[in-house]
């Protein structure tokens, strides 16, 4: 989703399953992210740390796919 001209938004919504989602927002320096269930979880994390968690998840998908073709 595009940021608004103050910059807020709402970056990304990953649906799990039909009960929970993941949410990722932003506000100027500051970003959010929510996991929203039966029990909802927020936290606010640093520029540096979310980098950090999007190079993970990079790499675990990298991995899940290789896994996958080679089986």
């Amino acid at each position: 989703m595009a940021k608004d001209p103050e910059g807020l938004g709402r970056i990304a919504e990953i649906e799990i399953d039909e009960s929970a989602a993941i949410i990722v927002e932003q506000i100027d320096d500051e970003i959010t992210v929510a996991i929203a269930s039966l029990v909802g979880v927020h936290f606010q994390v640093t520029a540096a740390q979310a980098l950090k968690l999007s190079q993970a998840l990079a790499a675990a998908a990298e991995n899940a796919e290789k896994f996958r073709r080679s089986t």
